[in-house]
């Protein structure tokens, strides 16, 4: 099966996980991909949407995210490290342990270093996320005055380093036990529930949403105007606009040193932050207040109204210090936020089934929003399509 991998309809790769799933994707022309790109990111490197779940017991091969468009536009081989729920702490660190677990092995060949690399930076939660993950493996976030922070971001990333390390079995190289394993376990779950199960498998179990009160007020929250038509986003991320500046101050330390670490694991690889905007940041509203989704930090609740305004300036703030963050490590910054929010005067590119992540339309916007800059890296890199690649 092994040598086959790539060519396993949807229905099926959907149930595998770990190096497998990556060496799975159909995103490539071979198992082990030549001269090709990797995304990084959480669950929209992953792909998750609307255009992810209507496909997700498919048996053929269908497109529904960022690599499948970009493996079409430019037919160079593209592994998306996609990781829903996590930050840019997890997603950095879990997909060069993955990518060490199949280029160490002696039972694949060899995996050279991606010649590009398009970390995706979503505003909407990697920030929360990274603040969730450093909390949970110890680390005590009310201290963000600390001047020691930084030593202790760069010790618990060194100790996480070693336990995804120390994760891998003998049983991770085997597709078979992979892919049935994951059957078995799978079906299994959706026979001991009575619940509809509309979602693919590999769902976002890990991140804690909370559903807003159903509060009459709230009714107009959130209304979009696209193409002249009143639209209720519902329930929407925004641009970190629930944390404190000391808080998007640590995380951003958090996501400058993950990035860091993979451009000193990586070396060979051009590394390119793609900046990722939320969609209470992209549309023209008609309601006065947005409210983003809510989130418990430090025990906490937060649930509160902003203005579209107060949205507008803290993206760009965000988009600010990422793209400064970025360029102090030698990086590439690639913002594609004007050309979303030029798209989204005309079209929804969320939802409305699943209002976080991008539907059909806003993958499509995306893809061809960074799609000059792309072809660009590759260039640079030398990177040819995987029909003509002599290496």
């Amino acid at each position: 099966m092994r040598f086959y991998l790539h060519e396993l309809p949807y229905k099926f790769l959907n149930h595998t996980t770990g190096p497998i799933r990556r060496l799975g994707q159909y995103s490539k022309k071979e198992v082990i991909p030549k001269d090709y790109l990797a995304i990084v990111g959480d669950s929209h490197a992953y792909g998750f949407g609307p255009w992810l779940y209507d496909n997700s017991w498919s048996w053929g091969q269908p497109d529904f995210a960022t690599h499948h468009l970009l493996h079409s536009k430019t037919k160079i081989d593209i592994i998306s490290f996609g990781y829903p729920g996590y930050g840019t702490f997890g997603s950095c660190l879990t997909s060069l342990s993955e990518y060490n677990f199949v280029s160490e092995s002696s039972f694949w060949s060899e995996l050279a270093e991606p010649k590009i690399i398009l970390l995706f930076f979503y505003e909407g939660n990697d920030l929360i996320n990274n603040l969730h993950e450093i909390e949970q493996r110890g680390f005590d976030i009310t201290r963000i005055s600390n001047d020691d922070a930084k030593n202790e971001i760069g010790i618990l990333l060194e100790s996480e380093v070693r336990k995804l390390d120390e994760h891998w079995s003998w049983f991770d190289h085997s597709v078979s036990w992979n892919l049935f394993s994951g059957l078995y376990e799978n079906y299994s779950r959706r026979f001991q529930t009575t619940e509809p199960d509309d979602h693919p498998t590999n769902i976002d179990h890990s991140r804690h949403r909370l559903e807003a009160d159903d509060d009459q007020s709230k009714d107009t929250e959130n209304i979009a105007l696209i193409d002249g038509q009143e639209i209720d986003l519902g329930y929407s991320e925004g641009p970190a606009l629930l944390l404190t500046d000391q808080e998007i101050s640590l995380s951003m330390e958090v996501f400058h040193q993950s990035l860091a670490y993979m451009k000193k694991s990586l070396p060979s690889s051009r590394i390119a932050v793609v900046y990722l905007p939320s969609s209470l940041s992209i549309y023209q509203f008609e309601s006065q207040h947005l409210r983003p989704a809510p989130l418990v930090m430090k025990g906490e609740r937060r649930d509160r109204p902003f203005t579209p305004a107060k949205a507008t300036e803290n993206s760009l703030k965000l988009r600010n210090s990422v793209g400064t963050t970025t360029n102090s490590l030698g990086l590439i910054f690639i913002d594609p936020t004007d050309s979303l929010q030029d798209s989204a005067k005309q079209t929804l590119l969320h939802g409305p089934r699943d209002p976080i992540h991008f539907n059909r339309e806003g993958y499509l916007a995306f893809a061809e929003a960074i799609l000059p800059q792309v072809k660009v890296l590759c260039e640079a890199a030398g990177v040819k399509p995987a029909s003509t690649s002599t290496n």
